[in-house]
């Protein structure tokens, strides 16, 4: 179960790695309709690094893991509030990912 999380998250990173890739005209990204500016384009990397960093840290067993998590899923909803229209679907993926880090924390 740990390593279809870390899947899932690590998957999840790297597709906000696409708001980067569109800002910055690194590859054409048909699957994102609105503009994305260069500064929107920059959060869109550091969601995928911090949910990167979270995938890494669970791999490390470090305990405390959903801190990166919590961090991760809000920066993350916060730019799907901003590209609902392409990124909606997002919060699903961030919603598992909260409980996780909420479960854990709890534990």
């Amino acid at each position: 179960m740990k390593a279809i999380f870390l899947i899932f998250i690590f998957s999840h990173g790297l597709i906000h790695l696409l708001g980067f890739v569109k800002a910055f005209n690194l590859s054409k990204v048909e699957q994102l309709s609105q503009p994305i500016s260069k500064p929107f384009g920059i959060a869109w990397l550091f969601a995928s690094i911090f949910f990167i960093i979270m995938a890494v840290m669970i791999t490390l067993e470090i305990r405390h893991w959903w801190l990166m998590g919590f961090l991760a899923v809000i920066h993350s909803q916060i730019l799907i509030f901003y590209s609902w229209k392409d990124a909606k679907y997002g919060t699903v993926a961030n919603i598992i990912i909260l409980v996780v880090a909420i479960i854990e924390l709890m534990s």
